[in-house]
Parts: C-alpha cells; structure tokens; sequence
C-alpha cells in the first residue's frame, strides 16, 4: 500500500529537476498552513520522541524559530507528519552528540576543543557559494583519514557541523546538498565502515538535509567489493542517488557535471578544477598549473 503523508492542502510542486527531484512551490498560504499542522503533528508525537524537543523549548526558544521549523519541511517536501517525526529526531540526537552546547547555535566557528581534532581533519569540505542549481556541495576524499586518529563521535559532530553551514543557505534547504566523493589512490584501510555506519545513522532520517546525489570519481577495483557494504550503510534511497565515474578523462567528467550546474572553475584541484584546499582549511583560488599538477588525469 502507499501511505499517504499529511500535507497542506495549498501544497504544490514543480516539476522534476535534473536530479529528478521536485520542490514545493512556498507560497505564503502554503508555509502558513504547513506551520499550522507541523505544531499539530509535534503534539501527536510520543513523549519520548518529543523529549528533546520540549528541553529545546526550555532551554533555547530562541532557535525554534519559524525558519528553525521551515527546515524540516522542505526537508520533507512538506509532508507534515514525516517533518515533525524529524524535527523531534533531531534534538533527541542533537543533545545527545552535543550535550549542553546542543542549545547553542552550531557552527563551525564555534568548535568545542575537544573536536578540533575532528574539524581540522575536514573528512566533510565545503565547498565555496553554490552551484548553478542553488546547491551546496560537499567534498570528500577518504585519503585525508591516512594516519589519523579520531573520535568517530568527534567526526560526526564535525560533519553535523559542516551541514549546518551548509543549510545556512535558504536554496540547499530547498534543494539539497550535492556530494563529491574523489576516491583515486584510495585503498581499503581509508575505507572506514565503523565511521560510514556512525555518519549514517547520525544524518539518515535525523539531520533536515536532502541529499541530491552522491558523485562518485575514480573508484578503485575494491569498492566493487565494498558496493554492497556501502550500499547497507547509505539506505536504499541514498544509493540510488549514487553516480560513478570511473575511467572517464576529467574534460568528459568536466562535461557531465557542468550538466549539474558544476563549473569546473569551483571543482577542487584532485578533479582538475581551480580551487585548493589550504592548511587554514580553507578553499582558495589556485593558478591552474598548480590546479592540475596533482593529477594525472587531463
């Protein structure tokens, strides 16, 4: 059977994106109405559900803001029932990776001493402004893990950390985050299962963050073997939202992803793009010699 969500009856949709997604049309009726119910739904929810919920009422009302709550619907699409269960999810895990600090603002400014560590290893790397679809994307190269020790909850709270500045911006609320994941050289020790599993089950369902896709670049021969590991991790829905490039030359992979609104002017230098990573940790601008030298691909 089909299980039909609660929604707003001002509630439409454009048509599908390049990434197949469709997002509401807010008009004013629609996000007034939409507010209505979700503070209907959140009374309906469990009272251990709601738990962390009611502490953020006591203890921080200031964030539980109109836009705090908008988050989570258009995470949802509007479905009001599925935006409330999140919303409550989210504090319950947000207290218990933060514990008091969870009733602050989050932000990457803000990092508490104890994950400096974590933070400075950037697993999670923002990239600069949007991309030409008004998303966010996030890069990944699993390299960065080689000879470090960490905290996996230290990781997640750095990647929770990175997403929130992510949905700083009103478009990935709407839209979604993209992912870049560069995987040359990488080898089955930088493959960490343990801290897939604990990001997974920390963002999956809980975080308001649609993810648009996952692109993946230069997979090695090993991750066949791993597919379906990751696969189990990630849940169906993100799996299917997964697109390898595996042999291709950078200028064709340079022309798929600018069909997704991906310059390759905001590419960073592993993909023969013009921004590199600084021991600030932060992008900057590169000369494009530099840009590509670290590459053997062309």
């Amino acid at each position: 059977k089909i299980k039909h969500h609660l929604c707003s009856r001002f509630l439409k949709k454009r048509p599908p994106d390049i990434y197949g997604q469709r997002h509401a049309i807010e008009s004013s009726k629609c996000v007034s109405d939409s507010l209505r119910l979700l503070e209907k739904e959140i009374t309906k929810l469990p009272d251990d559900l709601r738990a962390g919920l009611d502490q953020a009422a006591v203890f921080c009302p200031e964030l539980l803001t109109k836009e705090h709550r908008l988050m989570f619907l258009r995470c949802e699409q509007f479905n009001v029932d599925l935006a409330a269960s999140r919303l409550a999810k989210y504090w319950n895990k947000r207290i218990e990776l933060f514990e008091g600090a969870a009733f602050r603002p989050l932000s990457t400014e803000h990092t508490r001493d104890e994950d400096r560590k974590e933070m400075s290893i950037a697993f999670l790397r923002l990239l600069p402004d949007t991309d030409g679809t008004g998303r966010c994307n996030i890069y990944i190269d699993p390299r960065v893990l080689e000879g470090k020790e960490y905290n996996n909850e230290g990781m997640v709270r750095a990647a929770w950390l990175t997403l929130h500045e992510a949905l700083e911006t009103e478009s990935t609320q709407q839209k979604g985050v993209v992912f870049l994941v560069y995987l040359e050289g990488a080898l089955l020790r930088h493959f960490d299962r343990t801290l897939v599993k604990h990001l997974a089950n920390s963002i999956r369902g809980i975080l308001p963050v649609r993810v648009s896709a996952i692109h993946m670049f230069y997979a090695p021969y090993l991750f066949e073997v791993l597919f379906d590991v990751v696969s189990m991790l990630l849940g169906d829905r993100l799996t299917k939202r997964i697109k390898l490039y595996s042999d291709d030359e950078q200028t064709v992979i340079h022309d798929k992803l600018m069909d997704f609104g991906i310059l390759p002017s905001r590419l960073p230098s592993e993909l023969g793009g013009g921004l590199g990573f600084a021991d600030d940790g932060k992008w900057k601008n590169c000369v494009s010699e530099e840009c590509t030298k670290d590459s053997s691909r062309k």
